[in-house]
C-alpha cells in the first residue's frame, strides 16, 4: 500500500542532485550528484523514489544483473522514518521487479540496524549469510538477505 500524499517512480538522471542531497543527509560516505547522473544513465542501474509535497523524501538503489536485483541503499529522510515510506518504496521495487522477471533480491544490513532488518523481514526478506566484521567503521557483521518472489 502506498502512503496517501505518496508518489513512487523511478528515478532517472534529473533527479541525481535530489538524490545526492538526500543521501548526504543520510550517509556519512554519500555519493555526489555527478556519480549518481552517471550510475541513472547506465541499464544495470536502478533506482526508485518516494515523493511527498516536498520533493523526493526516500530512495532505493540497486543493481539489476541476469535476473538478481542486488539492493545497495535504502534510505528515509530522518523526520520521515517510521512511517511506512521504506516500506512502501521497498515494496513498489520488489514489485517491478517481479514484474521484469527477477528471480530474487539480495542486500546487506548492518546486524546492528534492528528498525532495517525489521523492514526487510515484514517484506520477505530472510537471512542466507553472514559476512564477519563487514563494515570497516565498526567491524559489525553483515547479514546477507534475500527475497524471491511468490509464483503467480
Amino acid at each position: 500500500m502506498v502512503e496517501p500524499g505518496l508518489e513512487l517512480r523511478l528515478l532517472g538522471p534529473k533527479d541525481a542532485s535530489a538524490l545526492a542531497a538526500l543521501e548526504a543527509q543520510v550517509f556519512a560516505d554519500a555519493w555526489d550528484a555527478e556519480h549518481f547522473r552517471a550510475l541513472l544513465g547506465q541499464d544495470r542501474f536502478v533506482a526508485v523514489g518516494a515523493f511527498d509535497h516536498a520533493g523526493l523524501c526516500a530512495y532505493l538503489t540497486a543493481y539489476s544483473v541476469a535476473g538478481e536485483l542486488e539492493i545497495v541503499n535504502v534510505a528515509v529522510a530522518a523526520e520521515l522514518r517510521g512511517q511506512g515510506i521504506g516500506r512502501s518504496l521497498l515494496l513498489f521495487f520488489l514489485e517491478q521487479g517481479r514484474l521484469r522477471g527477477a528471480a530474487r533480491a539480495v542486500l546487506e544490513v548492518r546486524s546492528g540496524n534492528a528498525a532495517a532488518r525489521a523492514l526487510y523481514a515484514s517484506c520477505g526478506f530472510v537471512q542466507v549469510g553472514v559476512r564477519r566484521a563487514y563494515y570497516a567503521d565498526s567491524g559489525e557483521d553483515a547479514l546477507v538477505l534475500e527475497w524471491t518472489p511468490c509464483p503467480d
